[in-house]
């Protein structure tokens, strides 16, 4: 990508999250300001969100994402994958007062940038998942389905390939117990 090699500093830094190694850090960065914003208006390589990994000293800075996609919320997983929350599988939410305004939801990749993969199809925007103490991930994620005006964002939880999305109501099933799914 455009940004590997180059010193991050002077943009945007957010959503940092430590490895379960203890070794590595995820985070996501975007070299947006103002002076980016004027001398290259618009999206771009530069003014996109990308995700980048550092060792805990500072060391071996790899650029995870890339392209003219916003990645950003990322985090570790069991299964050594990273999820993050990304415009790039494409879709447009519904109440933007006419304006396209695209829709961010789930996916996971490799630590190397290989293998994107859509854990969810949902039509509006999803936000910062997590890692449950069982293994699953857990978001929150802005459903039209019987909201009211002040409680929009609601919590889900799926699994680590995407299966079984749903919404958390009260205590969710633990593993061992009737209900409980991978």
């Amino acid at each position: 990508g455009r940004l590997k090699g180059k010193p991050l500093q002077g943009g945007a830094f957010q959503s940092f999250d430590l490895s379960y190694d203890a070794t590595r850090i995820v985070f996501a960065y975007g070299e947006c300001g103002a002076k980016v914003n004027a001398e290259r208006p618009g999206w771009n390589l530069e003014t996109c969100f990308h995700l980048f990994s550092v060792n805990v000293n500072g060391g071996e800075l790899r650029q995870v994402t890339d392209g003219l996609f916003n990645d950003f919320d990322p985090c570790w997983l069991p299964n050594g994958r990273i999820a993050f929350v990304s415009e790039r599988r494409g879709g447009y939410g519904r109440c933007h007062g006419g304006r396209d305004a695209p829709s961010y939801t789930l996916a996971s990749v490799n630590p190397d940038g290989a293998d994107i993969t859509f854990l969810s199809w949902h039509e509006s925007n999803e936000w910062q998942p997590s890692v449950t103490h069982d293994g699953r991930i857990v978001y929150t994620r802005w459903d039209y389905v019987d909201r009211g005006t002040s409680q929009a964002h609601h919590p889900w939880i799926t699994t680590l390939d995407g299966r079984d999305a749903r919404a958390i109501s009260g205590n969710y099933p633990a593993p061992g117990t009737l209900g409980y799914r991978p």
